[in-house]
This record gives structure tokens, sequence and C-alpha cells, in this order.
């Protein structure tokens, strides 16, 4: 998942020399493994800390959506999956994907969440996660 090797997932969509296009076709099949696997094997902490590896530079600075370019367009792409992921009626994909909302620091994700809570029957642990990832205050 991280940037341990060159083959790694956060290495290959971060640095590779590989067309955006085909990057975000990576990304956007996420929603599909999501969907199809992590609604039923959460993998114990792996769906949860799974957008950390891919969100977080933009919550460290290392990414900055005013730079523009591959900053801007990959969190678009990022924060469009998340969308979906957040779509899913699964609390462990809903989770995961509060969790990466709350790293990604899209200027849109309050308005998702907001979206999100008026439309969702969600419990308090799910409230304040929601709560905190619209501030980006996740951990």
């Amino acid at each position: 998942m991280g940037y341990s090797h060159d083959w790694s997932l956060g290495h290959l969509i971060e640095y590779s020399d590989a067309p955006l296009s085909n990057r975000k076709e990576c990304i956007e099949s996420m929603a599909i493994l999501f969907e199809r696997i992590f609604v039923a094997e959460p993998l114990d902490t792996s769906v949860h800390m799974w957008w950390d590896v891919l969100c977080y530079s933009w919550h460290c600075g290392n990414r900055n959506r005013e730079r523009g370019g591959e900053d801007l367009e990959l969190q678009d792409i990022y924060f469009q999956t998340l969308a979906k992921v957040l779509a899913i009626d699964s609390w462990i994909c809903q989770g995961a994907a509060l969790h990466g909302l709350g790293h990604l620091h899209h200027p849109e994700t309050a308005n998702l969440i907001g979206r999100y809570q008026r439309a969702s029957l969600i419990d308090k642990r799910t409230a304040r996660l929601s709560e905190a990832a619209a501030r980006f205050e996740v951990l």
C-alpha cells in the first residue's frame, strides 16, 4: 500500500510516470474493491487505513490543491471515489471513506459530509467521525 517499494500502490499513483488517465482508472477501481470485497471483509484495520496512505499527502502539505496540476487533479479523483465509497450501505466502507475525506482536505468535503449526514441514519460514533472528517481532524 505505502511507498516503500517502486511497485507499491502509493508509489505507483504518486510518483509513477504512468499517464494520469491510468492512475485515475486505478483510483476509481478502488470503489469497486470496497463494494465487492471490503464490505464483507474489512481485513482488520486495513480498510479503515486504506485511504490514509493515499490521501495523507494533502493533510501534511506534501500536496496542495492551490498548486494545480496533478495535486488538484488527483485530489478531485480521490474525492469522487471517496464519495462513491461513502454511498455504499456499509459502516465499514463509510467509516473508511470518512477517514480518507478527513485527510484529503478537498474543498467540497463539508458539503458532501453534510449531505451524507442528512440522508443517512447514523449513530453517535459515525456522527462524531463525520464531523471530525468535515473539519479535517481525523487521526
